[in-house]
């Protein structure tokens, strides 16, 4: 499946007496680029630019599913959700798991994403995601509880800057040998997975200031 990709909602429609363009919406607020289901979701799909796909789901929870989107992406899957209706409406219970989604994505949706597997690996509960499309940019995923220290290796030069995407907050960090050593400080937020930005030296770095 294309990897943009990475989450899918699949709509279990039982009537046609539905809000599509609600249902298609919603899906683009919290920053679903494809959906499944009736080809009544068609028109909707085209207005919110989201790809109308055929996919069967499962079923997920408030409580488990940011644990699995991460996890599908570690392993280069996407996550196709089973979104149940009722009366045309979503159901209270995958509300619930959508608001999780949205709040969760809302802060971490663009390195979730844009991202791909990176060959750099982290000596903690976590692993290393790549920017598909601007490759000096890697988002480390950790499982909370937070450790005081983490360990980057396979690096082949010192990153500019280090820190967490919420919030931009700076992290110290040193760099020796191909590892990054990196300092956590608490996030502010309580996610059961947190994401950190390390930014490598970029191709603008090299422009020299004009003046005139």
């Amino acid at each position: 499946m294309n990897p943009d990709f990475a989450i899918v909602l699949n709509f279990k429609l039982n009537t046609d007496n539905v809000n599509a363009d609600a249902l298609v919406k919603k899906a683009r607020d919290i920053g679903v680029r494809a959906i499944s289901g009736s080809d009544i979701l068609q028109k909707a799909a085209d207005k919110y630019t989201i790809k109308l796909v055929n996919q069967d789901g499962v079923d997920l929870s408030a409580d488990d599913v940011i644990d699995a989107l991460v996890q599908n992406r570690k392993n280069g899957k996407s996550t196709v959700i089973n979104i149940h209706l009722q009366d045309g409406k979503i159901s209270p219970k995958d509300e619930e798991m959508l608001e999780v989604i949205n709040k969760w994505m809302h802060m971490f949706g663009h390195a979730f994403n844009e991202s791909e597997i990176s060959e750099l690996t982290v000596d903690q509960d976590g692993f290393v995601l790549q920017n598909r499309h601007a490759v000096y940019q890697k988002y480390v995923f950790l499982k909370s509880p937070l450790p005081e220290k983490i360990t980057i290796s396979g690096l082949s030069q010192e990153p500019n800057r280090v820190e967490w995407i919420q919030n931009r907050t700076d992290l110290k960090f040193g760099f020796e040998d191909n590892e990054l050593s990196i300092a956590l400080t608490q996030p502010e937020d309580d996610f059961e997975w947190q994401v950190l930005r390390i930014q490598a030296h970029r191709p603008e770095d090299d422009i020299a200031e004009t003046k005139f």
